[in-house]
């Protein structure tokens, strides 16, 4: 059975003001019936569209203390960064992507595979993280800090960059693979109401809203595969993160810092 705390997670799409694809990733279960802690590690889409009143929710309502950028140089430099340190907000850069990780005959693929919509998005996966091992570690041992948290870690959409990194996080505390796939794939409609959003990329790419919603459309089975060939692969979300650099006890911490009894 998938240990889900409800079909709806704590989407703050409308708490937050101007803010996409936002959402706690506390209350799911862990296979040893422990649940992971709300209010602490929240995860999102874009956070340069959220207004100066979504900035002071931040602060004030949910206590954020540190925001983890999963965005390349090149979309910082595209869209901005919102004033959080303005609002007593740690900023941290942890770049995934851009053209310094893929060649130019990888990019046209991308862009036709794109406007095709074939992106094989567990293949994508895989790539980012044999890619950017480092970025995932600085993502785990911020969240896994009591001091950097409550904490919100996004990227553009929230899924893809954004998933994968939920996805070990949620790995390495015991959450089981439907789950966390499941988790992924809300994605998806979350994403809908903000196709307009995503006017640049879509320009880039010469594609139409409508072409543009059927890219964003977010099936759990990607993430599923994902995972199986993680685990065949490394051995699971914990060896992997080791092997990134994070050190044994990070993970005791993370674990005594981020779960609970029900």
């Amino acid at each position: 059975m998938t240990n889900t705390r409800s079909v709806a997670p704590r989407v703050l799409d409308d708490v937050v003001e101007g803010a996409v694809n936002f959402r706690d990733l506390g209350g799911y279960r862990t296979a040893d019936g422990l649940v992971v802690r709300s209010g602490l590690v929240y995860r999102s889409g874009m956070m340069h569209t959220i207004t100066a009143a979504g900035l002071v929710t931040l602060r004030d309502t949910l206590g954020i203390r540190t925001v983890v950028d999963l965005r390349n140089a090149q979309e910082l430099e595209a869209d901005g960064v919102s004033p959080f340190e303005d609002y007593g907000v740690e900023w941290r850069n942890a770049p995934i992507g851009g053209e310094t990780v893929t060649t130019p005959e990888e990019r046209r693929e991308r862009v036709r595979d794109y406007v095709a919509n074939t992106v094989d998005w567990c293949e994508a996966y895989v790539r980012m993280t044999e890619r950017n091992p480092g970025a995932f570690r600085d993502l785990f041992e911020a969240t896994a800090s009591a001091a950097s948290t409550p904490l919100v870690f996004h990227c553009s959409g929230g899924r893809d960059r954004t998933g994968v990194g939920a996805a070990l996080l949620l790995s390495s505390l015991g959450v089981d693979d439907e789950t966390i796939a499941r988790d992924y794939a809300l994605t998806g409609d979350l994403l809908q109401p903000h196709v307009d959003r995503f006017r640049r990329q879509m320009e880039a790419v010469g594609m139409t809203h409508e072409s543009w919603a059927r890219l964003l459309e977010t099936s759990a089975d990607a993430m599923r595969r994902f995972l199986a060939w993680f685990r065949q692969e490394h051995g699971g979300a914990e060896s992997y993160l080791r092997a990134t650099g994070v050190p044994g006890p990070a993970f005791d911490a993370a674990r005594r810092h981020l779960l609970q009894l029900p």
